[in-house]
């Protein structure tokens, strides 16, 4: 880079390592900040909410000559489908001679049926691979790709998470050496051709029925799930005609007092209907009133004449908008007491469906036993319904459906012949044959054509029953033709029917109907899915659960930072019950605090919640509307330090606790699950493989109890200021978190995006103060974060033209100054990574740790490094080396032994400085010992060279067998002579 100054101003201009032009500013004019720019106003918290999508992509190039080996079982058979060698682990590998392009590990955690103990021993295994793998200098150039099943998105194998976790932050410390890949059964021989670009530009890939799909972050506000509002909300829609524009409107309606057979119900789930359709595109012929005309709910307030229903009773009937939670005044007549074996998903899909069907029949057309009736669209709600209704009044019954859905028709017991499509008018030659004189009752919702060929079919005075309301005819000649509504019976009818129609479900002379639910806030998908017809049978919205202030909510954590927050907020929102869990129970610290500010909201248990037995006895006795797991502890380290005994440490607290906490209370109606996940499993945050481990099996569990209808939400926390693991955290981890364009969390807009996490329908949302525009490598956007970035910057030249232009920059200079430029680069890297003022604050002879590196910074250090020089270094570079200058001579030497620049005088140089330090003082015994000792290993690594004489092998043997007083005669004699050769 280079500036100059003009006055005030300054003028710069900055190129990349290869020389192309980055950045270049005419001038430049710094002022201080006023107060009120500072304080710019904080953002809507939902837009720190991310969550993580799979983004589909198509595999380019060709993977011919790629050399493949499969490292362990072959689990998968993918040996054969790569066609590559076999070994038995890395070092195997590694010493056969052959050294491959490519690796496979395949990991099976054992299904959706394995406990948390498979994690710990997935994670053990992958751990031992990884660690042999980067021990194994042979396998530098080499990638190792590690292959679960179901591990992520759609999760089958929950516990095979944990390697996820692990790998993550292996993929951290040592960039481009390990790669993920999530397979379905079917997908197994694309793996080869991935090969070709993605395996080298993307660390996390799933295939799913052979499509390849990379993992990327997105904005919440870019699902397409709605977002309610903090009030109460009722689905909505702009009508212009797009389903787009369905939206959750807030609902603010005083409560007046009930009259009369009046009740309150709040709504549970909600069935859906076409006419829901036509009306959101606004496409329904006159008044359509608000989305919704049936649902189910609990009674929370009678009126003075009820006498059917009590309060806390679960009600279901014709509901007039009903896709809400705000709750609705209604009729007591229009509903009745779901039956207790029915969940809200059934009660919601029986009501507008059976009442219409059994209306049409009873009351209008009255059907009776060996009349022949025509249903169309047999295999729709009404359809369903009708056949089921028809059969019991022992009617002889055809329809018609779509050729993809008549094996539903037959299912109930329809024969062939009475079957046709709906699609076509086709069914007027095939039924009129078995028809005699013509059908008695025509059931329609068609239009056209196919009213003309129904009519045509109906006998003499016959009933043509219409719930179409777009294609209504004027009395057709010589038949009874009824265009009707539901709405026409009355609320006593309504009643009658409700319990006429319970009575023939409690004998099993009809059958629920096929349910599929979506959660309301999945509403535009669910209305496009009935818009396209793909459905057979029910679509039910459900609301999102009401957490009950009367019963507990249970919080793991004890005390510690995050746990205590959540309990102010929740009695702040009217929680009567908290109960923090934690191993010292009411003795931890903060108790006696928390007690006395919250008084009898806030109770305390000592419970160990990594023991099953203990969890289950827990919670035997309460009565529960939610779990928040937010226990959790550290034992941080790299890669090559860790053990499978520090995984088992972190695990347990947070694993297996969260796999307990599930399995005692999945029979509990939970309102809410929330697992306090963490971004260190999501981002693979360096030095914390086992946290990142037990994490991503926290987020897994989530999407596991989704796919059982359990209510479960994991939030991937960035740091929080406030908690007691960011507290231990030095003022350079917080940089590097913060250069990340990661910022800490404080309590209030924490507890913000709690509440608007558990109120999204995502399994996994990641909460954080996440701005990779701004983080302290921009041109170097993971993958995982590309598609938050808004616009792409043109990006540096990459680690090959790097290295070039730094061996560039080292040629154009005096011998003398080559080392000056590269203690410059370590000095300002290293003082990037402590989060120094200026590079000058490290000091050349002073070693890394003592100016704070340990062995996290160490490996951002080594990251840096590498992409700044194009070398591949080791993790434990920095310790190796241990001051900048140090560490400059060798990288250096690196250089010049990869590029041929010659480094010999800069060595001299280095020799002449230890010449002198070693003559300043008189060392003791231990430290003549230690320095005999390395001295010992730089002679080795120096090797000879091809004129040497023969006297460096006299000079190592020499060595070898002197004793330290012989190796300090030898450094003052030889080393001496060397520097005047």
């Amino acid at each position: 880079m280079r500036w100059r100054r003009d006055g005030d101003a300054v003028s710069l201009a900055a190129t990349d390592p290869a020389g192309h032009p980055v950045i270049s500013v005419e001038s430049l004019l710094l002022r201080s900040a006023t107060t009120a720019a500072a304080a710019a106003p904080a953002a809507d918290v939902r837009d720190s909410l991310l969550r993580l999508e799979w983004e589909t992509v198509e595999p380019t190039g060709s993977a011919a000559g790629q050399r493949w080996a499969v490292i362990g079982p072959d689990t998968f058979g993918l040996r054969s489908v790569v066609d590559g060698q076999a070994a038995g682990s890395p070092g195997e590998l590694a010493e056969s001679g052959s050294v491959p392009d490519w690796a496979v590990l395949e990991i099976d955690g054992g299904g959706a049926a394995a406990g948390p103990s498979a994690a710990h021993v997935a994670a053990a295994r992958v751990l031992g691979v990884l660690q042999d793998w980067l021990s194994r200098p042979e396998l530098a150039e080499s990638r190792l790709v590690v292959v679960t099943r179901g591990a992520v998105d759609e999760v089958t194998d929950p516990a095979a998470a944990a390697v996820w976790g692990l790998v993550r932050t292996a993929q951290s410390e040592h960039p481009d050496r390990f790669v993920l890949l999530d397979l379905d059964a079917g997908s197994a021989g694309v793996l080869p051709g991935l090969a070709a670009s993605l395996l080298r530009e993307e660390p996390q890939i799933a295939v799913r029925d052979g499509v390849v799909r990379v993992a990327r972050l997105a904005r919440l506000a870019t699902s397409p799930s709605l977002v309610p509002p903090s009030t109460e909300w009722c689905l909505d829609s702009k009508h212009s005609g797009s389903l787009d524009d369905l939206y959750l409107a807030p609902v603010d309606e005083p409560a007046r007092p009930l009259r009369g057979r009046e009740v309150r119900l709040r709504i549970t789930a909600a069935g859906m209907n076409f006419r829901d359709v036509l009306n959101a595109l606004g496409l329904y012929p006159g008044q359509a009133g608000p989305l919704g005309a049936e649902g189910v709910g609990v009674v929370t307030e009678v009126g003075p004449d009820v006498t059917g229903l009590a309060v806390g009773d679960r009600a279901m009937g014709i509901v007039p908008g009903s896709i809400r939670t705000a709750p609705l005044t209604l009729d007591e007549r229009i509903l009745t007491r779901v039956p207790d074996d029915w969940t809200d998903e059934t009660a919601a899909s029986v009501p507008l469906v059976f009442l219409t069907a059994y209306y049409a029949f009873t009351d209008l057309a009255d059907l009776r036993a060996g009349q022949k009736v025509l249903v169309h669209a047999g295999t729709g709600g009404v359809g369903m319904a009708a056949v089921q209704l028809a059969k019991h009044l022992g009617a002889e019954v055809f329809a018609t459906a779509s050729p993809a859905k008549q094996e539903t028709l037959r299912a109930m017991g329809i024969p062939d012949d009475h079957i046709a499509s709906s699609r076509t008018t086709d069914f007027e030659a095939v039924f009129a044959p078995l028809t005699g004189d013509g059908l008695d009752v025509v059931l329609n919702s068609l239009t056209g054509e196919f009213i003309d060929a129904s009519l045509r079919l109906l006998k003499p005075g016959g009933h043509f029953l219409e719930m179409g309301k777009t294609d209504v005819r004027e009395n057709p000649p010589g038949v009874r033709y009824r265009a009707f509504d539901l709405s026409e019976a009355g609320p006593d009818r309504m009643g009658e029917m409700l319990a006429e129609l319970l009575r023939l479900f409690a004998k099993d002379a009809i059958q629920p109907l096929p349910v599929r639910a979506w959660d309301v806030r999945r509403a535009r998908s669910a209305f496009r899915h009935m818009q396209q017809a793909k459905h057979i049978g029910k679509l039910v919205l459900t609301m999102p659960p009401v957490w009950d202030r009367e019963a507990t909510v249970l919080v793991t954590g004890g005390t510690g930072g995050l746990a205590a927050h959540l309990a102010r907020h929740l009695v702040a929102q009217g929680q009567r019950h908290v109960l923090l869990v934690g191993r010292r129970g009411d003795a931890a610290p903060g108790a006696a605090e928390l007690r006395a500010e919250l008084g009898g909201a806030v109770s305390f248990a000592a419970c160990d919640v990594s023991d099953f037995a203990a969890v289950r006895d827990l919670v035997s006795d309460l009565r529960l509307t939610a779990v928040v797991h937010a226990a959790g502890i550290l034992d941080d380290g790299v890669l090559e330090s860790m053990t499978p005994e520090r995984l088992d440490t972190v695990l347990a607290p947070k694993t297996d606790a969260a796999w307990n906490l599930h399995r005692a209370t999945e029979d509990q109606p939970l309102a809410a699950f929330v697992l306090y996940s963490s971004v260190a499993g999501v981002f693979g945050a360096g030095g914390q493989g086992n946290y990142a481990a037990a994490n991503t099996t926290l987020d897994a569990l989530a999407v596991h109890r989704r796919q059982q209808g359990l209510p479960a939400t994991s939030i991937a926390w960035g740091p929080w200021a406030s908690s007691g693991m960011t507290s231990t955290l030095s003022e350079a981890d917080r940089h590097r978190t913060k250069a990340g364009g990661v910022a800490e969390i404080e309590a209030g807009p924490g507890l913000a995006m709690f509440d608007a996490a558990i109120g999204a329908d995502e399994p996994l949302i990641v909460a954080t103060a996440t701005n990779p525009a701004g983080a302290a490598a921009p041109a170097d956007v993971p993958p995982l974060l590309r598609n938050l970035v808004r616009a792409a910057r043109r990006t540096a030249a990459g680690a090959a033209a790097s290295q070039a232009g730094l061996v560039e920059k080292l040629t154009a200079l005096p011998e003398d100054d080559r080392l000056t430029l590269l203690l410059d680069l370590v000095r300002g890297e290293a003082a990037a990574v402590l989060a120094l003022p200026s590079p000058g604050e490290v000091k050349a002879d002073r070693e890394f740790q003592e100016l704070g590196v340990n062995s996290l910074t160490a490996v951002e250090l080594r990251n840096r490094l590498t992409a700044a020089t194009g070398l591949r270094m080791s993790a434990t570079l920095v310790f190796d080396y241990a001051t900048p200058r140090a560490l400059a001579a060798h990288l250096l030497a690196e250089l010049a032994e990869g590029t041929g620049l010659d480094s010999g005088p800069s060595v001299l140089a280095e020799l002449d400085r230890l010449e002198a330090a070693m003559a300043a003082g008189a060392p003791d015994e231990v430290t003549r010992t230690g320095v005999a000792g390395r001295l010992r290993a730089l002679l080795a690594q120096w090797g000879t060279s091809d004129h040497d004489t023969g006297a460096g092998d006299g000079v190592a043997e020499l060595i070898e067998s002197a004793s330290t007083d012989d190796v300090f005669a030898f450094i003052d004699n030889e080393l001496g002579r060397l520097k005047n050769r």
